[in-house]
């Protein structure tokens, strides 16, 4: 069975499941790893040992085939093996991951989703990206009885605010109060994901992890 190896750059919450991905070892190219069903769960990415991959893990995945599609063209199908822990990516090689784009994916009516009809006659190189934000503050918020977390930061001298699924910082800022937070940008790494289409017609952006390399 074929494998990758991956340095994990992304374990996020998605609706049902969770989200893993990386870039490998060897090319860099991004890969994200879906389930049959399309979600990961955690018995699915658990290692031998039982412990679940974390930011900055290098782990050897087995898949079954490549499984593209229009809006994450780096998907592959995972075969039914464990995964592995092989070993850690340094952070002060981080820089050496980071993309580089002029905007983040493509930039429409507003800037945290892309149309479905988007897809429909073009497609992404990739629906993930490693980025270092010019500023960046994150934002709790209060909806109903949910709290949310944003991400507003500068990149490319363009203004984003795109909602965070990073596990870590969720719980973290969930016993905060409603506001804003600075964060210092030259310790932050922002990996940003494509989500699914959602129900509205639109993929929305996502910051799928806040990697800190803050002491």
């Amino acid at each position: 069975m074929p494998f990758k190896e991956i340095i994990c750059l992304a374990s996020s919450k998605k609706i049902g499941g969770k989200c893993v991905a990386g870039k490998t070892v060897d090319t860099k190219e991004w890969v994200r790893p879906v389930s049959a069903e399309g979600k990961l769960t955690n018995e699915l990415i658990k290692y031998p040992n039982g412990k679940l991959p974390e930011l900055l893990d290098i782990m050897r995945v087995h898949y079954k085939k490549l499984q593209p599609t229009a809006y994450q063209p780096e998907n592959i199908l995972i075969s039914e093996e464990k995964w592995e822990f092989l070993d850690k990516w340094p952070e002060n090689k981080l820089d050496s991951l980071c993309d580089k784009p002029k905007e983040i994916f493509i930039n429409q009516d507003r800037s945290d989703r892309i149309s479905v009809k988007f897809f429909e006659k073009n497609k992404l190189e990739s629906s993930l990206l490693l980025l270092k934000p010019k500023t960046i503050e994150l934002c709790r918020i209060d909806y109903g009885n949910k709290k949310k977390l944003r991400a507003k930061f500068m990149y490319s001298e363009l203004e984003y605010d795109l909602g965070v699924t990073d596990p870590i910082f969720l719980e973290e800022y969930s016993g905060k109060k409603e506001g804003s937070y600075k964060l210092e940008p030259k310790d932050i790494y922002l990996c940003i994901s494509l989500a699914a289409p959602y129900q509205d017609g639109y993929c929305y952006k996502l910051v799928a992890s806040v990697i800190s390399t803050a002491k």
